[in-house]
Order: C-alpha cells, then structure tokens, then sequence
C-alpha cells in the first residue's frame, strides 16, 4: 500500500511539472504592445492564478469569488480578459450599492455573474494591436440564458471541448476612437497587458454594461433618428411586424423559446422606409392581419405566411457583425423555414458599409443583449409578395365583408384570381356592418315583387345581392367620380329587367381633407385615398349601402312626395308599378296636384269608378317602362335638340332632354308631339325650343334610387295626359255642385259641358262649307260656380225648390218670391245661371285647335279683363286682389238699384279653379247678383238715341242755368256803377 502510494505520488509530480512547462511556454509566447505589466517573476497558469498576483485585480478577484466563478474561470482557455480597475468597481458599487436591481443569475454588491462573464472574450488571446487596428465586434462568454437566471458557466462545461451545436455569447464592440484611445462598448481600454497561460488580461477604466434587449435598443436608435416625440416609435413597424409573424421574442427575453433565449440579427428598416414601399391598408394586413382574422383559421395561417414571408427578410437566426465577417458577398441565415440573405460588405479605409439583399445599411454593429442590429436606410417590396383585394379588404378591418363574399360564393372577385377583371369595391368596416345590422342582411321584404312572378329570395340570395351591390363595374378614382358620380355595380335582376343598379356618388372638395370628400349613397369613405391592387379600387365606407328600397318605400322618406304616393294608392296601382321592372318615375310634388285645383278635387273622389280610372292613367303617364338615369339624359343645345323619348305605362311619351339650366321632361299635350313629328319644317332646334319652353316640366331632385330602377322629382307641375278626359262635369262632381249641374240641365243649358269644337267640326264637314266658317268660334266655355250652400241661401231658388217638392208646410213667408209665379222664378233663375257662364272664344286656326286642350292661359283670368256672359249685353270684370286671387264683378252697373236707394252690390270671389278640356270651372263664394231692371234700357240704336237725348237734355239744362247766372251777374255789376240823384 505504500508503494501504491509513492507512485502516485510520482505520477502527480510529473503532471504538475508538465503543466507547470506549457503554463510558461505559453506566457513566453505573449507580447504586450500596449505595455506589459508588473507580472509575476514566474509564468501563471490561469486567470485565477494571474489575478490573485496582483493587487490591481484584487476587487474583480473578490467579486469572482463571492459569485462562485473561480472554478468556471480556472478553466477557461484561450480567452481576453477586461478587467475593470478597484477604483472603477469601487465606483461603481458605490453608485449602485448593494440594493441594487438583479439583472440575472446570482448578484454581488449590485455585480452579476452574468455581467462578470460579460468581461471575459471568447474569441482567442487577442493582441494590443488587434484592437487598435480596426472596429471589431467580439463574442464574449456571457450567454443570453444566463440574462433570465441560469449560469454562464456551469460546473460540468468542458471549455477545451467545444459543444455540438455553438451558442452565441453577448457581443461587445471595440473601436480605436479620434483621440488613439481604445475603447470597449465605450470603456477605455488602459495601456497595460498581462499574459497567462489562459490568455491576455487587460485593464479598463469601468465596468462593461450588458446591453439592452433588441427592443430597446431601436427604442434608443428611434431617439436618435430625430427630434420629433414620437421618434422613439420610428421603428414600431419592424417591432408589429415581427409580432404580427409570431417572432416578438426576437426581440424581447420575456419567455424561455429558443427564439428568446438564442442570438439573432435585426435589419431594421424604419417606418419612414417601410411606408414608402406599402400603403395603408399593406401595411395594416402586415402588422395586423392575423390578428383581424383570428376567427377563420384558414385566413389566419395565409396572413402569417405573408408576414414571416417579409419578416424574414430582416431577421437572421445567429448574430452577424460587419466587422467580423468582412468585406466580400456572404450568405447568412434567415429566421424560419426561408431562403438565405445575400449579404454584401465593402470596406473603404477602415470604414464598412453594405447592403442586405440589396437593401442598404444604415447605422452597423449595434449591440444588444440578444443579438446585433443593423439599421436599413432603404426597404425594397419582396417580389414574392402579392397582394388580392382581399388582403387588402383584411388590412382595412373589413373582414366581416371578406366572410360574407366567401359566403355568398363572391370569393374570386377578391381573391385575385381574375386580376384582369376592372373593379372599384365598396366595403364598409366590420363595426360599420355590426353597428348597422349586426351582419343580418334581411331589409325586411321577404317577398320582392319582380316582373312576372313574386320570388322568394333566401338569405344567401339577400347576401350575394347586398355584396353585388358594393361591387361597380370599372375602376374609379375619386377625379373619376367627380365627373361620373353614377356608376353602375354588378347587382342586376328581373326587378330591374336585367340592368346593374346604380350607386350614387358624391365629391365634396371642401372637405377632403378630412377624408370623407367622397360619399356613395350617403355612405362616407374615410380613407384619404382609395386602395389600388392593380384593377382593383377599394373605397372604405363609415357605413353599409343598402340595396334600394323599393318605390314606396324610398318616396315616402320625401314628404313632398306623399301625395304622388297616396295617389297611387287611391287609383290602386302600387303593386302594379313596383312590380313593374325597369322603370323610371316622375314624381309629382305636393304643391303639383294642389295646382289641380278642382281637377285633384274630382280625381280624389272616393268611389266614383270613372275618377279612379282617371287617376290610374294619370300616376301611369309618370311611369316610364326604362330607367332613366340623369347621366343618360342628352344635352339640348343650339346645334342639336336630341332628346330621349320614352314610353310611359300609360301609353303616353316623354321626353327628356338638358340644357345648361337643368334637366327637364318634355310633355306635349297634342297627339302629335313635335319630337314624334320631326319634318323639315321643325327640324331647327329653335323652333323645337320654342315649344320646350312651354311645355317641359323641370326635374328638381334627379336619381333617387329604387329597387326597379329610379325617380326623379319634378319641380312643379305634372303630366296630364290626353286620353285623361278632364270635362266640366268632371269638375263639378269634384266639387260637389250638384245644384249648379241641376239647373243647367233644368235650363237646357248642359251643352256647356261639352266640348263645342266638335260638334262645330260636324256641323260643318255636313254643310260643306269650312272656306266661309268664322274663325273667332265659340272653343268652349267657363262656368262660375257658386256652391250648393249659397244656391240654398237665395230665395228664388228656395221658392222654386218648395214648389218643386210641394213642400207647402215650409216656414218660408218672408221669401219675396213667394207670391210670384213658377214662371217668373224659373226667368229669374234662368238669367242667373247664365250670368255664371262666360264663353271662350278661341282666336287660333282651326287647325292648331284640334285634338288639343285649350291652352291654360287663355282659360285663366287675368287683372282688369272683361268677359262676355251668356246674359245679353252683360259682362264681368276680373280683379286680382292679391297673388293668384281674383274677384268678379258686373261690368257698368250703376252702384244704387234707384236713385236714393239701396247700394247695388254684385261681386264674387273665386276660391278654387279647375282647368277642363275646353274650359274652365271657378269655385265662387257666393252668387252674382242680376243688373238691376232699371239698368235695362233699350238695346242696340235705341240705346244709342237714348244716351244721346240723355246728354242733350243735360246740356241744356246746364246752359240755361249757366245764362240765369250770367245776367243776375250783370244786374247787380251795372247797379253799382250809379248813384241816386
């Protein structure tokens, strides 16, 4: 047993001699350009050997120690040692203290082993002139796992047998400053060398701070790339993005993923860069895509493949330094399962610059905890990278729109599967479309009356024709609508025979600014500019476009319309016209049908079979069988009178036509109009103009949408057309003057109800004789009709009525008439009625009269006019009292029925009026009064003597008594001349 001692003993002699010849070989070997220190007389082994020989080292020594580093340390070989000096640890500690954060792993006097290890290179024995040659980035054996808690170094590494796989150190960066000095991450490196078997020690003027993270430190490199507050975010871009792929722990050491806890290089491109290379909604689908379609796995995974495949670009899974790999093409690794980085390094004195896949670099060798950064001054758009309209719409959060087109099986309108196809998109956001309708499309009409059939359409079908109607054929910038603001979409139907709805469009320049210069429908866009992929435009709405409503549906919204609508359904034609497809409707103002007059009054009648037919064609004759909409309307100018004719439900045509004052609607009211008539005689715009002006009716409101095609409303006036028979009769049903109706035909007098030209025609064609015919005819005649009430309040009628019925118990012995006789009365009342009639003369060729209605201006009154009654030798004088409102009076009655009597009174006011075919009807307060008799002197040459014996006799009288005067005068003039005697 002692001799197995002895040789083990021997054994141990030998290795320590061994050891003890390569520890001072190896220090022969060293140099110390900087200068070499007071070292020991005899070569050291280790680092722990060399700092435990001098008392420079005796703080750094005592730190390793209290950290349980000496034996990890005793290890270590072929490393560069910085070493802060005992009065920079002393400072240090004395500005930290003890209480100090924990930064990772075991802590001492504010000191981590983490840090400790931070001071030891990795890298080989470096030489003083290797840091003073050039910038140099250096390895150190401080791992990135050891900043979140373990060891740099355990007990069982084996430095002198590298690893299977190499993992990273935290890099530090020397560089030789303008002064000579050199520095360490901005430590000066003292001029002093000391050697050791392990490798070089050297001596600096501060501890070495671990860097920061990536994330802070381009937190620190947005500082300085300007001065603006939020230049700290100037590189947010690249921060979201490697979030939006799944890699935030490239940047941060928060987790314990090999991504967190591994060394990487970022390429950091700005956000300046970045939004010169993609638009607003690129770069939302980018940094936000995956997050807007959480909910469809199969949209999620196609974001994150196009995020990782851009992120990739600038994320490379080892750390790379210029300075260590050198000028020359190299190939380094990118993050994630993609192609290799080309990257391209020049050196230029000293200096480096490069490019990363062609884009160049910036700000080089940044250092962080967990990898290196290098800044790109330029960021170039993959090529592999192709943007749909769908990751566009995804980008603008309009991903419930992008659900409901794959729904509706739209999908290859947006996924760019057909990019030749010309497209401007309309999608409202998801919280626009939650906000309206939380997704449901139903508008509420489950059944849609169409053309031929009621179809019952499924909420799919409510789908697809909700998403067709935010798709418009053709690409449209906002210039475009501006000057086309009706663009036609892909939604077409039965309901509007097979034509695209139409989208309405609104620029308003004031305010673009703003971002909602352009609305659809009334539906604002809130981008500044539209979206453009390629053929497709995308315009993002505040709110969604529903489909057009149907025709009563969009016109009650407009109170003035309500009457057009209640007139519709009066005549019960409501489901016959929005069933019709394809139509356009001129609609009717309120103040329209309240012009009628006494007209509205017939065709408003309840029950009456022949004022409801009357009305269908009228609300017909505003329906025309094509959709018109404003854009299609020609202009009429001086050089062309082209107008569109159209054919309205009611067999009628219309003519619609522009000029620099508007859009209007041409209705002649003859059976030729002259656009039907065109010869070479009205072929000149001007003579056609001429018949425009007065016969065109101007539309105030163009295109309101509907669901069968569209309405324009019209300012004033309506259509009233020809084969609407307005009579007399009709009129005086309307206004309930039966009693009026009673005595003309008690009276034979119901011819002036009819139409007198054509029985004049008739006479005529049987006479043979139209050469010699009097061309100032009766055309027709005007009745002023009192009412029924004022008819009961005279006595004459009273009188008559009494006896007709042989009321005898009537209580009415005051009447003056009541001891006249039947004969007497009905004289009286005859003569009255005809006071009430006045006949119109129409001055106008024969020819120009026939078939039409006798124009409205020679039916109306005018101020200060005097009218013929069917009384001989009695006429009326019209005044207008105020605007539109005029009184009749009888023309030359005296103002007292005798002299010294009672005043003589007769005068009437017209309450409402109504235009018939060949005249008019006036509604009056009350009754004419009959001339009184002693007013009705002889006629005719007997009234011409008796005016002149009249005037004879007054002037006779007046020189007799001018004579009587003259001479009593003269009497009393000569009388004072004389005196008496």
């Amino acid at each position: 047993m002692p001799q197995l001692q002895s040789v083990w003993s021997l054994l141990a002699l030998l290795a320590l001699a061994f050891i003890w010849h390569s520890s001072a070989s190896a220090a022969a070997g060293s140099t110390a350009a900087l200068g070499n220190g007071d070292g020991p007389g005899r070569p050291l082994t280790t680092f722990v050997d060399l700092l435990s020989s001098n008392e420079r080292f005796s703080e750094f020594l005592h730190t390793v120690q209290r950290l349980r580093m000496v034996i990890p340390l005793n290890r270590v070989r072929n490393g560069t040692l910085l070493v802060p000096t005992n009065a920079a640890l002393k400072k240090y500690r004395k500005e930290h203290g003890e209480g100090a954060s924990r930064i990772a792993g075991a802590t001492y006097r504010g000191l981590s082993d983490a840090q400790m290890w931070y001071h030891l290179i990795g890298d080989g024995v470096i030489e003083a002139q290797d840091f003073g040659r050039r910038t140099m980035v250096w390895e150190s054996l401080s791992r990135p796992e050891a900043n979140d808690g373990s060891a740099a170094a355990s007990d069982d590494d084996e430095p002198d047998e590298p690893p299977k796989e190499h993992v990273f150190g935290v890099m530090l960066k020397t560089q030789l400053s303008t002064s000579g000095t050199v520095t360490a991450n901005g430590v000066a490196v003292l001029a002093q060398n000391y050697s050791c078997a392990a490798g070089n020690v050297y001596l600096i003027d501060g501890l070495l701070e671990i860097p920061p993270p990536i994330q802070e430190v381009l937190h620190v490199l947005g500082d300085s790339f300007g001065q603006t507050t939020d230049s700290a975010d100037e590189y947010s871009a690249i921060e979201k993005l490697l979030a939006s792929a799944g890699w935030s722990d490239v940047l941060t050491m928060f987790s314990r993923s090999s991504e967190a806890t591994g060394m990487h290089t970022l390429w950091a491109f700005s956000n300046h860069a970045f939004n010169s290379q993609f638009s607003y909604a690129e770069r939302s689908y980018l940094l936000n895509g995956p997050l807007f379609v959480a909910d469809d796995e199969d949209l999620r995974q196609a974001a994150v493949a196009d995020v990782r495949a851009v992120a990739s670009r600038f994320v490379s899974s080892e750390p790379v330094s210029i300075a260590r790999m050198g000028a020359g093409i190299h190939s380094v690794l990118s993050l994630g399962k993609h192609a290799n980085l080309t990257l391209v390094v020049e050196e230029t004195h000293g200096s480096f610059s490069g490019s990363i896949d062609g884009q160049p670099l910036g700000r080089l060798d940044i250092i962080a905890r967990n990898g290196i950064v290098h800044s790109v001054e330029q960021m170039q758009r993959p090529d592999s990278l192709v943007f749909s309209p769908q990751k566009v719409l995804v980008g603008l959060n309009a991903t419930a729109f992008v659900r409901l087109f794959k729904d509706a099986g739209l999908g290859d309108y947006i996924d760019g599967t057909r990019p030749d196809r010309k497209l401007t998109i309309l999608a409202p956001t998801n919280h626009a479309m939650d906000e309206a309708f939380g997704y449901d499309l139903d508008d509420g009409d489950d059944v849609v009356l169409s053309a031929k059939e009621r179809v019952q359409r499924s909420p799919r079908d409510r789908q697809r024709e909700w998403a067709l109607y935010h798709i418009i054929e053709g690409q449209y910038s906002i210039e475009d609508l501006a000057q086309t603001p009706l663009v036609r979409t892909r939604l077409a139907g039965e309901w509007t025979d097979g034509r695209p709805q139409v989208v309405k469009a609104q620029v308003d320049q004031a305010h673009r600014a703003l971002g909602s210069h352009v609305s659809f429908n009334g539906a604002d866009n809130i981008l500044l500019e539209p979206e453009v992929i390629g053929n497709t435009t995308i315009y993002l709405l505040s709110s969604p476009m529903s489909t057009p409503p149907r025709l009563v549906n969009a016109l009650i919204q407009n109170l003035d319309l309500s009457l057009f609508v209640a007139a519709m359904g009066a005549s019960n034609t409501v489901d016959e016209i929005q069933s019709e497809a394809g139509v356009t409707v001129l609609a009717p103002v309120v103040n329209a049908f309240a012009s009628l007059g006494l007209v509205w009054s017939y065709l408003s009648l309840p029950g009456d079979l022949d004022a409801r037919a009357d009305l269908s064609r009228l609300i017909k004759a505003h329906v025309l069988t094509r959709p018109v909409y404003s854009d299609e309307i020609p202009m009429h100018t001086d050089s062309s009178a082209d107008m569109l004719v159209v054919k309205a439900l009611n067999g009628n045509k219309v003519g619609l036509y522009r000029t620099p004052r508007g859009m209007f609607a041409f209705v002649d009211q003859s059976e030729q109009p002259p656009f039907m008539r065109r010869s070479a005689r009205s072929s000149t715009s001007s003579r056609l103009a001429s018949v425009l002006d007065s016969s065109s009716l101007k539309i105030s409101e163009p295109d309101m949408l509907l669901q069968t095609g569209v309405a324009h409303v019209l300012e004033s006036g309506l259509i009233l057309p020809l084969n609407v028979e307005i009579t007399s009769a009709k009129l005086l049903r309307g206004m309930r003057a039966h009693i009026f109706a009673d005595l003309l035909e008690r009276f034979n007098l119901t011819y002036v109800l009819e139409d007198p030209r054509g029985e004049a025609r008739t006479a005529r064609s049987s006479d043979g004789d139209d050469e010699n015919d009097d061309p100032h005819t009766v055309a027709g005649y005007s009745l002023l009709v009192p009412s029924d009430k004022s008819w009961r309040e005279n006595p004459a009628y009273r009188e008559l009525m009494r006896r007709d019925h042989e009321d005898i118990s009537a209580d009415d012995s005051d009447n003056p008439w009541r001891n006249a006789t039947t004969s007497d009365i009905s004289h009286y009342l005859g003569r009255l009625v005809r006071l009430h009639v006045i006949p119109v003369i129409d001055s106008s060729p024969r020819e120009a009269s026939e078939g039409k209605r006798l124009p409205t201006k020679q039916l109306a009154l005018a101020d200060r006019t005097t009218y013929p009654t069917l009384l001989d030798d009695v006429t009326l004088r019209a005044h207008e009292f105020a605007t539109d409102r005029f009184s009749l009076q009888l023309e030359g009655a005296p103002f007292y029925q005798t002299p010294g009597g009672v005043p003589f009174v007769s005068v009437a006011t017209v309450v409402r009026s109504g235009i018939a075919r060949s005249g008019a009807v006036f509604e009056l307060d009350s009754l004419l009064r009959l001339p009184p008799v002693s007013s009705s002197g002889p006629g005719g040459w007997k009234r011409v003597a008796w005016n002149a014996a009249v005037w004879l006799t007054g002037i006779g009288m007046g020189s007799g008594l001018l004579g009587v005067s003259g001479y009593w005068v003269r009497q009393w003039w000569t009388r004072a001349d004389y005196q008496s005697l």
